[in-house]
């Protein structure tokens, strides 16, 4: 429990309104965290791509009509002495709470989180939604009218001993280009207190002639102090790469060479989400000896 406290009770993005639980006989039972968020097709980056898009683009319109919401259960956990009794009653609350803040429509799960304060934290933290392995949740969920959404694959390489593919573009990009790599602070405060247990690096590999980026990837990595997710472990953010649905070969070649060098940083596993249906993507981690050893699904449900 302190390390929930840590990490979700203790920030500004955390409204206690949104946390309810179910107690019987004087104990805790159960207990539902939910958040409120704007329907949005995409989510930018570590927070500052928006702020790069505002510059660039000439001030909005305000809106006619205000911006669609839909409520998010990022955490429902129950006891198994006595939190089967509650959780149906919880979830059922839970959704009434969410519909009289103006949503109409519910997702369980973080996927890749960013701004719900549970990266990194498992066993919810790793950035699959509700975990397949965890059959009590998935038949709550199915009892309740939700449907579950395509499957989200966790990626996990380990750095001992790592040797990254070789071939003949990779031997290129070794003698042409240089890895550097800043420390990047959300500059939103909400976002920066959810990651705030996180060191965020933007890793760039450069030309070394031109000095031509030819690709990008952050790594978060834990705060020691922060005792939210284990230190020898790292977060791959894949959201910088060009393509969606693949890598490309500088990408690729950048992947390697950063896993190779984690090791003499005490990092011995990176982790990394993706959805199921990415196959080229999933082959190419694959390549780069990602081993895929769990997966989990979004659920949506509509309510009134």
């Amino acid at each position: 429990m302190a390390t929930i406290e840590q990490a979700i009770l203790a920030r500004i993005f955390f409204h206690r309104s949104n946390l309810l639980v179910a107690e019987s006989g004087g104990e805790v039972r159960a207990w539902c965290h939910f958040g409120i968020n704007p329907v949005s097709e995409a989510s930018p980056s570590v927070g500052e791509k928006s702020a790069e898009l505002v510059e660039e683009q000439p001030p909005a319109e305000p809106p006619e009509q205000p911006p669609e919401l839909e409520g998010q259960i990022r955490a429902i956990c129950f006891s198994a002495d006595g939190g089967l009794d509650v959780c149906e009653p919880l979830l059922e609350a839970s959704e009434q709470a969410i519909l009289a803040q103006g949503a109409r429509r519910i997702k369980v799960g973080v996927v890749r989180d960013r701004g719900e304060g549970y990266a990194g934290l498992p066993p919810v933290g790793h950035g699959i939604g509700v975990p397949a392995v965890d059959s009590r949740t998935s038949s709550l969920l199915s009892r309740k009218g939700y449907n579950r959404g395509k499957s989200i694959f966790r990626f996990v390489v380990s750095t001992s001993s790592y040797r990254p593919p070789v071939s003949r573009e990779a031997l290129q990009f070794r003698r042409t280009t240089r890895l550097e790599h800043v420390l990047r602070i959300p500059c939103e405060p909400a976002l920066a207190s959810s990651l705030s247990h996180f060191d965020i690096e933007r890793f760039s590999l450069l030309d070394h002639r031109s000095a031509e980026i030819l690709a990008q990837m952050d790594l978060w990595s834990s705060d020691v102090e922060a005792q939210v997710m284990n230190c020898d472990n790292a977060i791959l953010d894949l959201s910088q790469r060009k393509d969606p649905e693949r890598l490309d070969s500088a990408e690729t070649f950048m992947i390697g060479n950063l896993i190779q060098r984690l090791g003499d940083r005490r990092i011995y596993t990176v982790e990394t989400a993706v959805d199921g249906t990415q196959n080229e993507l999933v082959k190419q981690l694959e390549a780069l000896q990602f081993k895929n050893v769990e997966q989990g699904y979004l659920w949506t449900k509509q309510i009134r």
